[in-house]
């Protein structure tokens, strides 16, 4: 996961009449929730309002760089992915429709998080707060075809269900769903020996003098390293990446 930067201003469609007409029944529904069962009137408002609009998967593309925001697999679009509740819908109905609730899920991701939230919640990459680049502790183990996630502080409620999540997600917590996740740890691996390749031709470059060659590595290895590529918190935890001079990360 990495830290985002989300856009303030919530796509036009989260705002329809539609969305506001069913806010406006859900707020009620809530306080006539309050009366004794005798004096409930109202039944539960649903809404069949799309959230999957244009706007709101360019505002992903913008803020998320077309990944995941679980997994950092990235996409061609956002899309191709799903639109997660980082509250769950069933927690928090009201949240439904609001802007700062929404993420981009890959299906897989969006399919095996749990329903219910954790006592302590997870980790918010969209918070401040919650510096989820600094709070957990990435690993990929190739030669065991495992990911890892640790707390950094294991006091830190938050981070270390987030870590059991993530475990969760690139792992399996089956042998079914090991099986299910396999492709995802498959494409960690091949960007995983795509980058030691990389660190390899640019040092030789480096050695001989090949200004040209040393040059063209670099720019690759830095996209690849890229808040906007695949799996850049996995990727900069490899030893030889946390070598590198500071110029490779954005």
């Amino acid at each position: 996961m990495i830290n985002i930067v989300r856009s303030p201003q919530a796509p036009k469609s989260l705002d329809n009449a539609g969305i506001r007409k069913y806010l406006d029944e859900l707020e009620a529904y809530k306080n006539d929730q309050q009366l004794p069962p005798e004096q409930q009137t109202l039944k539960k408002p649903k809404c069949h309002e799309s959230y999957r609009n244009t706007d709101l998967f360019e505002a992903f593309d913008d803020c998320f760089f077309k990944k995941c925001y679980l997994t950092e697999e990235a996409f061609f679009t956002s899309w191709a992915m799903d639109v997660e509740h980082f509250v769950p819908q069933n927690e928090k109905p009201e949240l439904k429709y609001i802007w700062s609730n929404l993420y981009p899920a890959s299906h897989d991701a969006n399919m095996m998080k749990p329903r219910n939230t954790p006592d302590g919640g997870y980790l918010n990459p969209c918070e401040p707060i919650d510096d989820v680049e600094n709070d957990l502790l990435y690993f990929f183990d190739y030669e065991n075809d495992a990911v890892h996630f640790e707390a950094v502080d294991p006091s830190n409620k938050k981070a270390t269900n987030t870590a059991k999540l993530l475990q969760k997600l690139h792992n399996g917590d089956s042998e079914e769903t090991h099986r299910k996740t396999a492709e995802l740890r498959n494409a960690i691996h091949k960007r995983f020996i795509r980058i030691l390749e990389l660190i390899i031709e640019w040092r030789q470059a480096r050695e001989v003098s090949e200004r040209h060659a040393e040059f063209e590595a670099a720019r690759k290895l830095k996209a690849l390293l890229s808040r906007k590529a695949s799996f850049t918190m996995l990727m900069r935890s490899i030893k030889a990446v946390r070598d590198l001079p500071s110029e490779f990360f954005d």
